[in-house]
């Protein structure tokens, strides 16, 4: 069940909201107008993660992500892989299970964006 989170002292609810339980998090970032203005959600954690991310006015994209290149004096960072995947139905079904508890217009747009990007053809996805 997808439970909201504390921001940092710096970050005002109006600007940023987050949500998580132990496989998966949710980061929604509001406009001026207070309306969604993108999104990112992990499946997961702490595993072989993979993410959702959405920004207003463009298409969301479903991506691996990956450990980063270990620099010198640099801690690890994990970083999105470029290949856009298609969303495996499984994953469609697993947030509508853990979101029973989200704000409808969250859960609703989350929602849309990955029915937009679950695969038609029947394939299943890179991580199914």
């Amino acid at each position: 069940m997808l439970k909201p989170l504390p921001n940092n002292p710096l970050v005002r609810e109006q600007d940023r909201c987050r949500f998580a339980d132990g496989e998966m998090a949710l980061t929604i970032w509001f406009d001026e107008d207070e309306e969604i203005f993108a999104f990112e959600l992990v499946f997961d954690l702490l595993l072989d993660e993979f993410a959702v991310r959405y920004t207003k006015g463009q298409a969301a994209k479903y991506l691996r992500i990956s450990e980063g290149e270990l620099k010198p004096g640099r801690h690890l960072k994990q970083v999105l892989g470029t290949c856009k995947l298609s969303l495996p139905n499984s994953r469609l079904t697993e947030f509508n299970a853990r979101a029973i508890h989200l704000p409808v217009k969250i859960r609703d747009l989350v929602c849309r964006e990955l029915e937009n990007l679950v695969n038609d053809d029947g394939k299943t996805g890179i991580d199914d």
